[in-house]
């Protein structure tokens, strides 16, 4: 039985139970670690919506994180610790629950890159990202959360173990992942749990890929047990360790080509490791095929770029590579989850010394096996070297040649010492295997020498077909139209995928499929009155279709038609993938008709059905609280919190049942968002007065409230008065004084995305027409579901009544330019914005692009850019400035640009490297057309000088000039020179 930790307590067990087998208690407790820090200012106010994307990266509605700086100060970040005899481990719950180092005790040695500072680049999703420890990534790589503040507790078990748990909630998907680190008395081994699940009511796409950062040296060596390895998007088959270049690329300081990005391929083997010949030490990461099949490593290289990468994310340019393990093939596949769909699986993390290599492991054991030979000799020696993670004292180890034993030593073995073992004098032509067997005679670890689990060469496809290419959309069949829209839905692209769909029904007007696709999609874009046209057709012709009737029981609820959708539930609540999602709806449609009873009877049939769907169990908590039957929801919260004792909800419930819990008020007031999450699932319930207790608490501020930079403090966050104000009209009481609350607050920062917020930003706008807040929130809504029409409606009413607010006349500027309206209207807007909202960025890098679009010249889009009149102007405004300049024929001032401000590098975006070397280029080109062809050839031939005022150095440009981009502007000046 687990036991809750305190999250602000210290933490050491000594009771007797667990002194177990003479090992501590592992100890956990919370403290602080102080780093060097690079400082990031305020995020961008402007929300990133889909229509908006150019990267393929939707963050929606999250703030942009690219406001990063070249100044650190020391800054103590909040650690939970994790200790036993020989490892000692930090986590911190403020960036993303990250594993920040894991030491072994035996020789000090850090398993896991501990970067000595923080220091951010654009690489995660919103853009703030450092390089240390283990990133958790779901449902997207580098995730939302990556640099932010998640949910955290720690936990203790009566065997003498000890967890750290870090969990998040996303707000793109709703979807949660929850890992449980622990480590356990006398094992040398780290022990990760991972859940994923989608609590939400429609699906979402998702992967899941653990990266293990670990710091490296020339001579450190991969052990990535695989013959093949294939590049991102499954292309590029190549051999391993040995490339068919002929690189050994299992050691680091062969990695001087540029980044070694490659996935495993045609192997089931269950381990990878790094291994320091240089320390003697390394790790281990073990995840079995059933859980984690797939395996990456990831180096930056030690080229030109990979050295700038060094400088860019550390202080002391130390090299780094990852380990990583995914549940698909690449990065670039994605998967569904259902509603109340759950994946689990369990990782190790093994600390390794004094073996000289990596032959075989598990989570006992990990061994080398080597051979010695001697010139002109028949013999060999064998060399066994054994890691073990927990104790063996009576092991046995037995050596064999196949079918016959050649010797059994016994040895006892500890994780305390590396075991060593030399059989000497072997004929040469044998092939030796050795197995480790423990007291019982079970196998702890076997190895044969050169056997591994690989699919034979002879079935390895090693030329892999082309991607299919969809054809013209009057060629498309509707098979073609269903697949594109689930690829354009896997990667993110969801409005796409709208438009694929509609595209296929206006060919196959009558197609089941695509128009269950259609609904289905409609139904998560909010999109509810087309949802339910759509997906009731497919019900008119299939009566039993369980998740369109699912949907269109969503739809219903959405629309307010209660009746309705429960009909559709009783359907796809009979059996099925959606059995578990129907009975939570059918259980809440019972609660707001007051028949608690009822609603605990088929939670808690749900939950025993479905123990994996969490979020069936927790509402029954509340509803056992609400009908008087303390002691049992007492009971049932224990049980549920010690399988997931960070749920911010759960502890909500604990403290609403008399449990003291000071810090879960610190918690929730560091993310508004933290708290309309518990409130709206009791909304969902009709629970009206527990959602008003909830939103009407006066949180706490300042000191121990640790937020992510620019979140609003609860009590100003216009939603949550707004969800108030509307949650006290049903109750029947006076909802005014919050909605009036909502409509003075500011709304920077503040981004819509519930589709419960459409009735409540549509109540505020009945009780007060004349709220701008309201207009503006709601257009973002709007067109967070792909609906600009009615987003521009409102935000036309909310610039009538306040054109100040922050971001409004941006969102309308885009929206025309988005919509292939005129870019002259789309200028006219933006110019606007930059007298209302003059700090925004965006209004000016909008208006240049609108007189782009309209044919003006470059010195005027530059004009444009350059009555921006903030100090620290975003990197895209710098490049796109320095671009404009150079195109109006401005060679020295914007040359000069690209120094006036730090720009932290991005990865796979534009680098001041990059841009430097196109207006170059451009003044190149100039020169040439004005037939001054020797200037322009000296020009070209000087670009590898250094230009140590924008720290770029002669390999660096060298290599930039490599690149396709630079090589064809220098033979297009060429040939223009020829002639």
């Amino acid at each position: 039985m687990r036991a809750i930790v305190s999250l602000f307590s210290f933490v050491l067990s000594t009771s007797a139970a667990a002194q177990m087998n003479g090992n501590a208690a592992v100890r956990v407790w919370q403290d602080t670690l102080t780093l060097p820090t690079y400082e990031e200012g305020p995020p961008d106010i402007n929300p990133p919506f889909d229509q908006f994307v150019t990267n393929g990266r939707y963050n929606y509605p999250y703030t942009m994180r690219e406001n990063l700086s070249d100044h650190a100060s020391p800054h103590p970040w909040r650690a939970l610790n994790l200790e036993n005899e020989y490892l000692k481990c930090v986590v911190f719950p403020d960036l993303g629950g990250h594993l920040y180092r894991c030491i072994d005790k035996r020789n000090g040695a850090d398993m896991f890159y501990a970067n000595p500072s923080l220091k951010f680049a654009r690489i995660a999703y919103r853009g703030a990202w450092a390089a240390y420890g283990i990133e958790f990534n779901f449902p997207v790589s580098h995730n939302w959360m990556t640099a932010s503040p998640v949910d955290f507790a720690t936990s203790t078990a009566t065997d003498g173990s000890a967890s750290i748990w870090v969990r998040n909630i996303d707000r793109v998907y709703g979807m949660e992942w929850c890992v449980e680190l622990t480590l356990r008395p006398g094992q040398a081994l780290l022990e990760q749990k991972t859940t994923l699940y989608n609590p939400g009511r429609t699906r979402h796409r998702f992967y899941w890929w653990t990266n293990a950062g670990v710091q490296v040296s020339d001579d450190s060596r991969l052990y990535y047990p695989t013959q093949f390895t294939v590049f991102h998007g499954f292309t590029d088959v190549d051999t391993w360790p040995v490339s068919r270049a002929g690189v050994d690329l299992s050691i680091v300081g062969n990695h001087k080509d540029g980044p070694v990005s490659r996935f495993s391929y045609a192997s089931n083997e269950p381990f990878m490791s790094v291994y320091h010949p240089r320390t003697n030490s390394g790790l281990v990461h073990y995840s079995s095929p059933s859980d984690l099949p797939s395996k990456k490593i990831f180096s930056w290289g030690s080229d030109a770029d990979g050295l700038q990468w060094r400088e860019a994310l550390s202080d002391n340019h130390s090299a780094y590579v990852e380990i990583q393990a995914g549940l698909f093939r690449d990065q670039e596949t994605y998967g569904f989850l259902d509603p109340q769909q759950s994946v689990h699986f369990t990782e190790y993390w093994l600390p390794i010394r004094d073996l000289g290599g990596v032959t075989r492991a598990n989570p006992d054991a990990v061994l080398f096996l080597s051979r010695a030979t001697a010139a002109n000799s028949p013999l060999v020696a064998l060399e066994v070297a054994l890691n073990v993670a927990r104790a063996f004292p009576s092991a046995k180890l037995v050596l064999s040649d196949g079918t016959v034993t050649v010797t059994t030593e016994s040895a006892s073995l500890s994780p305390a010492v590396t075991y060593r073992k030399r059989f000497p004098d072997l004929p040469s032509d044998k092939t030796y295997s050795v197995r480790l067997t423990d007291e019982l005679g079970q196998t702890i670890l076997s190895q044969t020498e050169g056997q591994f689990d690989f699919v034979p060469k002879t079935d390895v496809q090693t030329e892999l077909p082309p991607a299919y290419a969809y054809p013209a959309i009057e060629k498309r069949s509707e098979g073609d139209f269903l697949g594109l829209g689930s690829e354009q839905e896997r990667n993110g692209m969801l409005l796409q995928a709208l438009a694929t769909y509609r595209a296929g029904l206006v060919r196959f007007p009558h197609s089941l499929p695509l128009t269950r696709s259609l609904g289905r999609l409609e139904v998560s874009l909010k999109q509810f009155p087309a949802a339910v046209e759509h997906l009731s057709s497919v019900m008119e012709r299939v009566s039993n279709d369980q998740e369109t009737a699912y949907y269109l029981g969503i739809a219903y609820l959405s629309a307010n038609q209660l009746d309705k959708g429960r009909r559709a539930f009783e359907v796809s609540e009979q059996f099925g993938t959606f059995r578990p999602s129907s009975l939570y709806e059918l259980a809440a449609l019972d609660a707001r008709r007051r028949s608690f009873a009822k609603a605990h009877e088929r939670l808690a049939a749900a939950a025993r059905e479905f123990p994996a769907s969490a979020k069936l169990a927790n509402l029954d908590v509340t509803l056992l609280r609400l009908s008087g039957h303390d002691q049992e929801a007492k009971d049932r919260l224990a049980a549920l919190r010690r399988g997931d004792p960070a749920n911010s909800f759960l502890r909500y419930e604990a403290a609403r049942l008399g449990q003291p819990d000071e810090t879960l008020w610190l918690h929730l007031a560091a993310d508004p968002e933290r708290i309309l999450e518990i409130a709206i699932q009791y909304m969902h319930f009709g629970l009206y007065s527990e959602a008003v207790e909830i939103l009407a608490r006066d949180y706490p501020s300042g000191a121990g409230v640790v937020s992510e930079p620019g979140m609003p403090l609860p009590q100003q966050y216009p939603l949550i008065a707004y969800y108030r104000g509307y949650c006290r009209e049903l109750l029947h009481q006076d909802g005014a004084g919050d909605f009036t609350a909502g409509a003075r607050m500011s709304t920077k920062y503040v981004f819509p995305n519930r589709p419960e917020s459409f009735e409540v930003l549509k109540q505020a706008l009945v009780a007060n027409p004349n709220d701008a807040n309201a207009h503006a929130l709601l257009g973002d809504l709007y067109m967070s579901g792909g609906m600009q029409d009615a987003a521009m409606t409102e935000w036309e009413a909310a610039r009538k009544l306040n054109p100040a607010i922050p971001a409004l006349l941006r969102n309308m500027g885009y929206t025309v330019l988005y919509a292939n309206g005129s870019p002259e209207r789309a200028a006219e807007l933006f110019v606007e914005g930059t007298k209302t909202d003059p700090e925004n960025a965006e209004n000016y890098l909008g208006l240049e692009k609108a007189l782009r679009a309209a044919g003006r010249s470059p010195a005027e889009q530059a004009t444009a850019l350059q009555k921006y009149p903030g100090k620290a102007p975003p990197a895209q405004l710098v490049f796109q400035l320095a671009r404009d300049l150079a195109a109006a024929g401005h060679f020295d001032e914007a040359q000069r640009t690209l120094a006036t401000r730090f720009v932290s590098r991005e990865e796979g975006g534009a680098s001041r490297l990059e841009v430097y070397v196109a207006i170059k280029l451009e003044q190149a080109k100039s020169l040439a057309q004005k037939n001054q062809c020797g200037e322009a050839r000296a020009l070209i031939q000087h670009l590898t000088d250094p230009m140590p005022q924008l720290s770029l150095t002669t390999d660096a440009l060298a290599e930039e000039l490599q690149s396709q981009r630079a090589r064809q502007a220098v033979a297009a000046i060429e040939t223009s020179c020829s002639k």
